[in-house]
């Protein structure tokens, strides 16, 4: 494979060797880049030259091959041909794909997703008016959702998972012609190859809601969906997986600060794990809602999943974290402005990163220890339940809707107060896992006995 400086006089003077059917040429300084030349008809070997000095029936064509981020397999993309995408065009893309792998993204799923986005582009005008399609069918939904007497938060949701994931693949597909397998297909990729369990549910949720009122509306005689509430089997999180265990806490305490990990996603794992809040609320964080003098974090009611204000309690220990970070910024951008981001877009401290943001950098760590964002929450509440924490304060330490009944008379205050004295407790807690990786095994958890214990182990070695 030859390797050659990327110009337009060292391309022109590459050839097929005779009696091969192809060659591959990459070039210097450009990791990846490949130029793929190949016989348009491999039967015959021209000798007439077209007026770019190359023989006249010789395909050029470009590729980007790389290493997948998850599975580490090997493969290629098309970036086009040779001259029609020139030097200069292919030097961007090389770029772009480049930063798409250091971000961890797949070159090819993302490409991939662009084409759709932009074959739909011409379809979305016919989507509009065409009576049976997905976008005309929500853009209905939408206009008759007050009637319904649903909530504002319920419909967000649903219009959430449909413009994020059901309108650049679906948006003027005509609803009687989706086969269930077609949508099948659809949400497991999304659940199983994307990694997106959550989304996936959300989005099958959408799908199903739409097909009930074309159904209500007379717009299609029977809902596909109907009766199937779950996605498929595959999608269900084993109750393993739903938090993490006393010795997995000791793990992560004593190893973290160990990996290959920047110190953005290190301080948002402590984050998560001693004081709560979901990870896609720490992206709206700005530096001005930090209340140092009382220790806590004021969000306002708009960044918050359930539309209400909340308070989070920042121990000391976790304020001697957050300022390391502040310092950082600090000599990174000279000086910090209120309205920044605690985590933000590399280089633009005024710019939001992705909801999934952290999830899709998350993934990088689990080759060491098996998480999700989510799972921090769900360790919190579960560990604190067993320790005697109410229900009520553990929803509020999620940052959740409290439930009717009882748990409504709380004063915000109060239950500020009760959450600020079970997280301080929480940090109790962790100390003594770091020390000790069965500290948080309950008693309620059997225990085999030591000699039927070392039998066990005889037997298994």
């Amino acid at each position: 494979m030859a390797k050659i400086v990327l110009s337009d006089s060292a391309i022109s003077k590459l050839e097929i060797p005779i009696s091969k059917r192809d060659f591959t040429a990459t070039f210097i300084g450009f990791t990846g880049l490949q130029l793929y030349l190949r016989w348009a008809k491999s039967s015959v070997q021209p000798q007439s030259l077209d007026k770019l000095g190359r023989k006249a029936s010789t395909v050029f064509n470009w590729r980007f091959r790389y290493q997948k981020p998850n599975t580490k397999q090997r493969t290629s993309v098309s970036l086009g041909y040779y001259p029609e995408i020139d030097i200069e065009a292919v030097q961007v893309e090389h770029n772009r794909l480049s930063n798409l792998l250091r971000e961890g993204r797949d070159p090819q799923l993302v490409l991939l997703e662009e084409k759709v986005r932009a074959k739909n582009v011409q379809s979305l005008v016919d989507g509009f008016t065409r009576r049976s399609s997905v976008n005309n069918v929500f853009m209905r939904f939408k206009e008759d959702w007050p009637l319904t007497g649903g909530s504002d938060r319920a419909f967000r949701n649903y219009e959430l998972s449909y413009e994020k994931y059901i309108l650049p693949a679906w948006n003027a597909r005509d609803m009687k012609s989706i086969a269930p397998r077609e949508w099948d297909e659809f949400v497991l990729n999304l659940a199983n190859i994307e990694g997106k369990k959550g989304a996936a549910e959300a989005v099958h949720k959408t799908m199903r809601r739409l097909y009930s009122y074309a159904v209500e509306k007379d717009i299609l005689a029977s809902n596909p969906l109907f009766g199937r509430k779950a996605v498929l089997p595959n999608i269900a999180t084993s109750p393993d997986e739903s938090y993490l265990e006393s010795e997995d806490v000791h793990k992560l305490l004593n190893e973290l600060s160990a990996q290959d990990c920047p110190s953005w996603l290190e301080l948002l794992i402590n984050l998560m794990l001693r004081v709560g809040v979901r990870s896609e609320e720490w992206t709206r964080v700005k530096l001005g809602w930090f209340n140092f003098q009382k220790m806590r974090i004021e969000h306002p009611p708009e960044s918050m999943k359930n539309g209400k204000k909340a308070w989070t309690h920042l121990p000391e220990n976790v304020i001697k974290m957050v300022l390391t970070h502040l310092e950082e910024l600090k000599a990174q951008y000279g000086e910090l402005d209120k309205e920044m981001y605690l985590f933000h877009v590399p280089g633009e401290p005024f710019i939001q990163v992705k909801r999934d943001y952290f999830s899709r950098n998350v993934k990088y760590l689990q080759g060491w220890l098996m998480f999700t964002p989510k799972m921090f929450r769900k360790t919190i509440s579960t560990h604190l339940q067993e320790k005697g924490a109410p229900t009520e304060v553990l929803r509020a330490i999620r940052n959740q809707t409290l439930s009717k009944g009882v748990g409504k008379h709380y004063e915000f205050g109060d239950l500020f107060q009760l959450k600020k004295t079970w997280v301080e407790r929480w940090q109790d807690i962790l100390e003594e896992v770091k020390a000790d990786p069965s500290a948080l095994i309950s008693d309620k958890e059997s225990h085999l006995n030591d000699e039927l214990a070392s039998k066990v182990s005889d037997i298994f070695g």
